[in-house]
């Protein structure tokens, strides 16, 4: 197999993905859709097939659907084997080939468009070019459609829609952001829809792996949607990165250990240290995230940054307060660990009213404490400022 034939066989999957999606866009509310079950994409009802798809990609626009061609009667063998076994019912159920090739006048496949049809001259075209060709590729396909008495041919021909010149992959994209248009804001759009089509072939992987045994709701699609694109309304934010997992401790930069240096100090125990680079990854790559997608308001995370400092402010001088001047250092770590703890189960202060992961609050307070503007020892200034001249040194 050729770079070229694998890079084709590979869009032709990403095809059959991205187009199911625009198509389950444009469905009812109640549509049931399901990849790899009955065919390449099937809308269901039930449990029982109601449509089934073919969809057949070519990288470059001369692909021809002529009478002998290969993608028409792969399609026609499939079905044709369906029908003889009893599997679909032609009456009950639509037959679609959607192929990006385009069908040349006069052909069976132009006669099976969804108008201007004329079931009668393809099927005596589709028989004569399965009597006369020499094709090899194509003699099984041939056998399953002539094995079918006629009854049978004409039943399956009248359920058949073939949509050909069928948009590319790259302009299927264009289609879906032409139907998010309508909920989604402008400015947000290719955002909003490279969220969704994240999600949509994270489902679509997940349903294969299930077999492709309960089918994916419109529903699903909807709620996502929604769910999505009310993260960029003025009192919200997208959140990306509930499941990143941090490096470990040892493999920190240099330059982002002083927060791990900050709870050590109080003694914090390694499992909750391992939760907190966690935190302090996701703030660190969420907020990141924002600001190249020009998400925040201008001064907006400093506000927040001044927000967070102020109330850790009024705590630490409470916590020192309530020691002794002769506090013992298990003392110190004891309050210390009791103000960090405030933060990691009690603190919620968030940078839009409708921001409630709370990973973002966390891991910037920790960012906060890599700078030393935040701690939680009572002299943590002093203790790690002498740290950091030693390595400087």
């Amino acid at each position: 197999m050729t770079d070229f034939s694998a890079n084709a066989a590979t869009l032709g999957y990403f095809y059959q993905a991205r187009f199911a999606l625009l198509m389950l866009l444009q469905a009812e509310a109640d549509a049931e859709m399901s990849l790899e079950r009955f065919d390449d994409v099937a809308f269901e009802q039930e449990g029982t097939p109601i449509q089934l798809l073919q969809t057949k990609h070519h990288i470059t626009r001369s692909a021809s659907l002529t009478d002998r061609s290969t993608d028409l009667w792969k399609t026609l063998r499939v079905w044709s084997e369906s029908v003889s076994l009893g599997l679909i019912q032609p009456t009950t159920t639509i037959l679609t080939l959607i192929t990006t090739a385009q069908a040349p006048a006069e052909s069976a496949a132009s006669f099976l468009r969804p108008k201007d049809r004329d079931e009668k001259q393809a099927l005596a075209l589709l028989k004569d070019a399965a009597k006369t060709s020499s094709s090899q590729t194509n003699k099984f396909a041939y056998e399953a459609f002539l094995n079918l008495d006629e009854e049978q041919q004409r039943s399956l021909l009248t359920s058949v829609i073939v949509i050909d010149s069928s948009p590319v992959i790259t302009d299927v994209r264009d289609q879906i952001l032409k139907e998010l248009r309508l909920t989604v804001r402008p400015r947000f759009l290719n955002l909003v829809y490279e969220r969704i089509e994240g999600w949509w072939f994270d489902r679509v992987i997940k349903h294969l792996i299930d077999d492709s045994q309960a089918p994916i709701l419109a529903k699903e699609l909807i709620d996502q949607i929604h769910d999505i694109q009310e993260q960029y309304f003025e009192d919200s934010l997208p959140i990306e990165f509930l499941d990143a997992i941090g490096p470990d401790a040892a493999d920190l930069e240099e330059a982002d250990r002083m927060f791990v240096e900050q709870l050590r100090l109080v003694m914090v125990r390694e499992p909750r240290i391992r939760l907190a680079i966690n935190s302090y990854y996701r703030a660190f790559e969420q907020r990141s995230k924002w600001i190249r997608e020009d998400l925040l308001h201008i001064g907006e995370l400093e506000q927040y940054e001044a927000r967070l400092i102020e109330e850790w402010r009024n705590r630490y001088e409470i916590m020192r307060e309530n020691l002794p001047e002769t506090s013992t250092e298990i003392q110190m770590q004891t309050e210390g660990r009791s103000l960090y703890n405030w933060v990691d189960t009690q603190a919620e202060i968030r940078i839009r009213p409708k921001v409630t992961e709370p990973y973002v609050m966390r891991g910037s307070y920790h960012m906060l404490a890599n700078q030393l503007r935040v701690g939680w020892h009572t002299e943590f200034l002093t203790r790690l400022s002498k740290v950091i001249q030693t390595t400087d040194s």
